[in-house]
């Protein structure tokens, strides 16, 4: 069994309450839902990817930890050091 931790979907960091959507979802799927929930406009910074072990990570560590596990479409980043859904699906 693979035990590595790999990225499984888009997520968004409210003041420590994650709001995430199953792949294939993007961040603006996310942020779509929460807009109708309330207006708040959410920062581009809190944007990031939940694992399979459950944690949250940022746009910068998910990107490692895609490349580390071949989850890329490209083998690469498309943005810089900074991982994006149209990256993975």
């Amino acid at each position: 069994m693979d035990t590595k931790e790999r990225i499984v979907s888009v997520a968004i960091n409210i003041k420590g309450v994650i709001a995430s959507l199953p792949a294939p979802a993007r961040h603006g799927d996310v942020l779509k839902a929460l807009q109708q929930l309330n207006e708040t406009i959410i920062r581009p910074d809190r944007q990031g990817f939940l694992t399979s072990t459950g944690r949250y990570v940022n746009r910068r560590e998910g990107g490692q930890i895609a490349l580390a596990n071949n989850q890329t479409l490209t083998g690469s980043l498309q943005w810089g050091d900074e991982l994006f859904s149209e990256d993975l699906w």
